[in-house]
């Protein structure tokens, strides 16, 4: 008798495991080549924002008087190989140059000199920074005589917590010149023109080019005219802020560009100088942590090296905010369809303390705010047929600064 044998031959376990595991191990790898992807873009843009911060530096440097090309304060040295200061000599004295790895004296004048030495943090974006800045003395050995020209030279320090949060660092650095010495090229062995080691007593030094320094604004004398204004902070009264890093508005102009301003917190150390391109310009200064009273100086200055000095302007530092408002309580009450809820809480207390805030939340919603109050006491009507309300205080002040939330009362459809 003949049989028919029906087979529904299938994956045994083994195959289908291996199966699946191989599948896994493509998934993974493609996972993991993604990962290494997005980092290394994130990384890209940081060194990107720190190359321009540094760039953007050396620019504002360019516009110093030449004695003001110097450190206001000495560095020290740092055992740390990878921050910039582990160049900086034992005795502070000099600086070993990145790449070419030479050793030039730092210039340190607490007087004249206006470059900051180390500044942190400095953000942009999301990328926060720590920027370092040198200034050196430059010995050419084509130009007769020490102390030929200075060299600024700029580190921007990054984080990048994309890739195990090790520190990066970006360099740049240009020459400074009186205008009577001539740097060639962009390496660190530049050639420099000079006049001839034995001139004669008709001729005169030539260099090539041959620079044709002139004041850019002849017989002007005027300073800028202008001035400028603290900004109050988001959200905060006229007069007072949140936030140490103070918004600054700038409302100056001369005829002889560029023209510069310079910040400062006590009126005798300035910031870096900033370009000012426009009748309106708006700049960040940060003011020293706490809060309190503020004062902030600017020092404005014209192409033909003119300054005017303006200020103090003041505003109120409170980055603190309000305690925490007492219990919040309620009773209602219902009228028809409608149903009037009377809310009560604790005193919430702040140093420049404006009043209360009452948030709300409909039927399980987002939170909105229903109010504000000087008084300990609130008052809210609804229809009683909403599913749900909810309710809780907070205490805010001048500043803007909201305190925690008191707790949170609710209430059910046609609770009355």
């Amino acid at each position: 008798m003949n049989k028919r044998y029906n087979r529904e031959d299938g994956f045994t376990i083994v195959e289908l495991m291996v199966a699946l595991t191989v599948l896994a191990i493509g998934f993974f790898s493609l996972a993991a080549a993604m990962g290494i992807g997005l980092k290394q873009v994130s990384l890209g843009r940081q060194r990107q924002s720190a190359a321009e911060i540094a760039n953007a530096r050396l620019e504002h440097l360019r516009n110093y008087p030449y004695e003001e090309v110097a450190l206001s304060s000495a560095a020290t040295h740092n055992t740390d190989v990878t921050d910039p200061d582990y160049g900086v000599s034992n005795d502070g004295s000099s600086y070993e140059i990145p790449g070419p790895a030479s050793s030039e004296a730092l210039i340190v004048d607490s007087v004249n000199g206006k470059v900051q030495h180390f500044e942190d943090p400095v953000q942009v974006g999301t990328t926060f920074m720590k920027i370092y800045q040198y200034v050196t003395w430059v010995d050419d050995p084509a130009v007769t005589g020490t102390q030929d020209y200075k060299r600024v030279e700029i580190a921007a320090v990054f984080k990048t917590p994309s890739i195990g949060g090790v520190s990066k660092t970006v360099y740049a650095s240009a020459f400074v010149t009186t205008g009577s010495v001539i740097v060639n090229g962009t390496g660190s062995s530049a050639t420099v023109g000079s006049p001839s080691p034995t001139p004669s007593p008709t001729s005169s030094a030539s260099p090539t080019p041959s620079p044709t320094p002139s004041s850019p604004c002849p017989g002007d004398t005027t300073p800028p005219s202008g001035s400028f204004s603290i900004e109050s902070g988001s959200g905060s009264e006229t007069g007072y802020t949140a936030s140490n890093s103070l918004g600054l508005k700038v409302q100056v102009s001369d005829g002889c560009s560029p023209v510069t301003a310079r910040f400062s917190s006590d009126g005798s150390i300035f910031g870096d100088a900033s370009t000012i391109q426009h009748n309106v310009e708006h700049f960040s200064w940060a003011t020293p942590g706490g809060d309190g009273t503020k004062s902030v100086w600017g020092k404005f200055a014209d192409g033909a090296g003119n300054t005017q000095t303006t200020g103090p302007f003041t505003i109120v530092v409170d980055a603190t905010k309000p305690s925490t408002p007492g219990t919040l309580t309620f009773t209602k009450s219902c009228s028809g369809s409608n149903r009037t809820v009377s809310l009560s809480w604790g005193a919430s207390t702040d140093a420049n303390f404006r009043g209360y805030r009452i948030y709300k939340s409909v039927n399980n919603g987002a939170w909105a705010a229903l109010g504000t109050v000087s008084t300990t006491t609130m008052s809210d009507t609804d229809s009683k047929s909403l599913d749900s309300l909810r309710y809780y205080a907070v205490g805010y002040d001048k500043a803007g600064n909201e305190s925690n939330a008191s707790n949170t009362v609710s209430l059910t459809k046609n609770q009355c």
